[in-house]
């Protein structure tokens, strides 16, 4: 991340995490606002200063940050826990190496009782697809074109050394234009359009892609009322949900996937109480991780090893766009996904 460039900046302070970046001394150069609000102190006063010095969230970062450092890769820590000085707090904080010293995420866990939002991991992918697209696209097509150099004017071993290179940043670049594109979604004019309708639809296409065998159930509220919104933003979403869920049956015996929609009553204080249109995708897989629990919606956050962490925030972001939201529950044997949506009029 480039902290001179007010636009990278501004992206940052949008995000929910607290980020930091430190030098090879492990003084910070730069903060975004929610690492402000973390530290209790303001951006003046924390850049210059020692990590290691500020309290036990910089203790904490810093463990993560050596790591990072010492091993000269990216580490992730997805339940870090806080001792303060009358409560114990619970994170994810992430650092990867930069220029010898550090880029650190800090992610708090919600309070008991809240719920995970996905107005806030829209945000965090709305500030990240900007990132990555300023940041990463650039370089990469610059070494892109230096190993191309390589390919045609080596010997045969170095050329294919140099196509594997090239291989891996074209997938590098899709995965940097896919993160830009969630950040920068346009939906098209909002249009009435029946949500059953569009959640078999996304069924079949699942179905389809995937190619598994599962027993696929469809239930749905003949009596529901037209959604309001971009149709097929909601069909991506919901086949998001859907490929999702096959590929967490990978290997489960009798795998069972539930989709089903329904109106909604909102508890007070619930996520997205005006979003009174309800689709439900269930599965009888494994469950989320315990270790990843409401930061599931966050970006780069998967439980699956060879995930991007994209599927669930684009999940959010469309969400988001259509004044819905998006929640979980999940145990061994039952995870159900839950996407709010407004019906037309509303």
């Amino acid at each position: 991340m480039n902290h001179s460039d007010p636009i990278t900046a501004q992206a940052a302070d949008f995000l929910p995490s607290a980020v930091l970046l430190t030098d090879r001394d492990g003084i910070i150069r730069y903060v975004n606002a929610p690492a402000e609000t973390l530290f209790e102190r303001s951006a003046r006063k924390l850049v210059g200063e020692s990590l290691s010095v500020l309290g036990p969230w910089g203790g904490a970062a810093c463990q993560v940050a050596d790591r990072a450092i010492r091993e000269d890769r990216a580490v992730f820590a997805h339940d870090v826990r806080v001792d303060l000085e009358n409560d114990t707090r619970r994170a994810a904080i992430d650092a990867a190496p930069r220029d010898g010293g550090a880029c650190i995420s800090i992610r708090l866990w919600p309070e008991a009782g809240a719920v995970a939002r996905g107005d806030q991991a829209a945000n965090a992918a709305a500030g990240f697809g900007r990132m990555l697209s300023h940041e990463l696209k650039n370089p990469m097509a610059g070494a892109r074109g230096a190993a191309q150099l390589i390919a045609g004017s080596a010997d045969t071993e170095t050329a294919e050394l140099a196509a594997l290179i090239m291989a891996e940043l074209d997938r590098a670049l899709r995965i940097a234009e896919r993160w830009s594109k969630v950040g920068d979604i346009s939906p098209l004019p909002f249009s009435p359009f029946s949500l059953n309708a569009v959640a078999s639809e996304a069924l079949r296409s699942m179905a389809a892609a995937s190619g598994k065998a599962q027993i696929l159930t469809e239930d749905y509220d003949p009596s529901l009322p037209d959604a309001f919104g971009d149709r097929d933003l909601v069909l991506q979403a919901i086949l998001n949900l859907l490929l999702n869920a096959a590929e967490a049956l990978s290997g489960q015996e009798d795998p069972m996937i539930e989709i089903t929609t329904r109106y909604r009553m909102a508890r007070p204080g619930g996520v997205a109480p005006e979003a009174r249109l309800q689709i439900d995708v269930a599965d009888n897989g494994p469950g989320v991780p315990e270790a990843l629990g409401e930061s599931i919606f966050s970006p780069f956050v998967t439980g699956k090893p060879a995930g991007e962490g994209l599927g669930l925030a684009l999940v959010s972001r469309i969400a988001e766009l259509h004044g819905g939201g998006l929640e979980f529950e999940s145990r061994p044997g039952r995870t159900v996904f839950r996407l709010y949506l407004r019906e037309e009029g509303a």
